[in-house]
């Protein structure tokens, strides 16, 4: 018990100076001197936050009951909220490659530590080519320069996790990101800029002052601490095996670190946003908010991510706040994928033109969208999940219906097939497969014709050889176990 009590001491000191970067922050930099330049509408700043492995439903502005994202619910309110965005895939490093590249993961090819092609488009080359300064600040080592993704940034810092812990604090993401930005405009203060910022506190082991996550329970469950080892031997046993362990009462200690995981997130997320949208309304700078993936309570039997394609883990959220606020408040029902937001942003920016056949990747712009209109679709949205010897996920979706593909390549066990109808089975509870083989067979062999139609257009990759320094890193997240990490 004492070593258990220095270790909690030692813990809840190291969050002493995460509270000092946070309170003593300045503001995002407006022109040291004289008036506020005049609106450049044409050429915003561009800020697009990925927070690691949230999940939608539990925020606010979906309605989420609890109180964990008060901040985030605010920006709605001035966004563009897309109610059905989807992730490519269900971890890091394949989702993040096709938010920065629009390319679906067959095509990009980054996973199981494959890097981004050099011979893929990252949307900060398009913006560095026009004149944006770029910047990115990344906490996770699968969204780092070791896998490709600093391609067209002017400085990408990724510090990674230090030893003992799992991944740098939001509070101090959120401080460099700001530093990028005060630099790049004493740098250059005509030009425009673009900073991603990938956070992490959400992953496990959900990091949060322990008020924030007191928040969110009526009694502790003392005997299941949740901290880094237990999360990691969870991971090791794998995807099934403890969700006999799991009680309710764990369950809601679980559900509540999560919670005030995204709490801690919301709070200094959302501060870094109010500086970026004060003195001027907002009228220079466009937002993205959005998550790579979700995350899994054992709401299909299993926890973490990079297991399934279920919704809790590739439904997340998008919100789009554009300069000034135009249209916010808007809430679009139509399915939209992460590989849309690149296009989208190109498009706005009036770079999308110039792009080959007027595209990026295999998105499709939301521009229409966000002005209230309509798109058309000539592909249906996917995702997949490679998962090594585990074998692969494909999931397709034509709204209602979703079709989930788990191919068992190993041990001789069978595919899985699912199918969902989304409308009357939002939690997908319901595998309407054997009720409707028609349909589910006509959507298989639509995905069949959609992978093959990506993978022949797929691009060459190399395999990253980790050094003993990253496959540290990776471990202390999960990754890197026979049975997949927590990815």
């Amino acid at each position: 018990m004492a070593g258990l009590a220095k270790r909690i001491i030692a813990r809840t000191a190291a969050w002493l100076p995460l509270f000092a970067v946070l309170a003593t922050a300045t503001a995002c930099p407006a022109p040291p001197d004289g008036d506020a330049p005049a609106p450049r509408a044409a050429r915003p700043d561009v800020v697009v936050v990925v927070i690691d492995t949230l999940r939608r439903d539990h925020l606010n502005a979906y309605g989420y009951g609890k109180p964990t994202s008060p901040r985030l619910a605010e920006l709605a309110k001035s966004s563009v909220v897309f109610e059905r965005a989807m992730a490519a895939s269900s971890w890091t490093e394949p989702s993040t490659a096709s938010l920065l590249t629009g390319l679906y993961p067959p095509r990009h090819g980054a996973h199981e530590y494959a890097r981004v092609p050099a011979s893929a488009t990252l949307l900060a080359e398009v913006l560095h080519a026009a004149g944006w300064r770029t910047g990115g600040v990344s906490g996770n080592p699968n969204a780092s320069p070791q896998f490709g993704f600093d391609q067209g940034f002017d400085s990408f810092d990724f510090s990674g996790n230090e030893e003992a812990r799992e991944y740098p604090d939001v509070a101090e993401l959120v401080a460099k990101a700001r530093t990028f930005l005060q630099e790049a405009h004493a740098m250059e203060p005509a030009a425009p800029r673009f900073c991603y910022l990938h956070v992490m506190n959400v992953h496990g082991p959900y990091r949060a002052p322990p008020e924030q996550r007191e928040r969110f329970l009526e009694q502790p469950f003392e005997e299941f601490p949740f901290q880094n080892e237990i999360w990691k031997e969870i991971l090791r046993k794998g995807h099934i095996e403890r969700r006999k362990d799991v009680t309710p009462a764990k369950l809601h200690d679980l559900t509540a670190r999560y919670d005030g995981a995204i709490a801690w997130t919301d709070a200094v997320v959302g501060g870094f946003l109010d500086e970026l949208l004060a003195g001027d309304g907002g009228k220079n700078t466009l937002v993205v908010v959005t998550a790579d993936h979700g995350e899994e309570l054992f709401d299909h039997g299993g926890f973490g991510h990079g297991f399934t394609l279920h919704r809790e883990v590739v439904d997340v959220p998008l919100l789009i706040r554009l300069p000034g606020g135009e249209g916010g408040g808007v809430r679009v029902t139509e399915p939209v994928s992460l590989v849309d937001v690149a296009p989208t942003l190109l498009d706005r920016l009036g770079l999308l033109a110039a792009q080959p056949q007027g595209r990026f990747g295999d998105g499709l712009s939301l521009a229409p969208l966000l002005r209230g209109g309509k798109i058309e679709r000539d592909a249906p949205i996917v995702a997949q999940l490679e998962r090594g010897k585990q074998g692969r996920a494909f999931l397709l979706e034509q709204w209602p219906l979703r079709l989930i593909l788990t191919e068992r390549d190993y041990a001789g066990r069978e595919d899985v097939l699912e199918l969902f109808d989304l409308e009357k089975d939002p939690d997908e509870r319901n595998n309407l497969l054997a009720g409707d083989a028609p349909r589910a067979a006509e959507l298989r062999r639509k995905l069949a014709a959609r992978r093959s139609q990506l993978e022949t257009a797929a691009l060459p990759t190399t395999t990253e050889e980790l050094d003993e320094a990253m496959r540290r890193k990776m471990e202390a997240l999960g990754y890197g176990s026979e049975k997949g990490g927590g990815r």
